[in-house]
């Protein structure tokens, strides 16, 4: 399992929180993933073999919260 922290700047509210990770737990190989509105850092564990971090930043483009590593 791989484990890393990015920021996403443009989440200000829990409606942001409930929607990154809904976007991200809902991806094949993802085992965690959680927000925190006040760091505005989001923390994800997830399966290498199964999905990349590249895919997982790509979901948070597609929903409109680009990260920052």
């Amino acid at each position: 399992m791989e484990k890393r922290t990015c920021t996403v700047p443009n989440m200000s509210c829990g409606h942001c929180k409930m929607r990154i990770e809904k976007a991200l737990n809902g991806l094949d190989g993802v085992a965690s993933a959680t927000a925190n509105v006040e760091t505005k850092v989001v923390a994800v564990e997830w399966d290498a073999s199964t999905v990349s971090w590249g895919d997982i930043q790509g979901s948070l483009e597609k929903i409109g919260y680009p990260a920052e590593v």
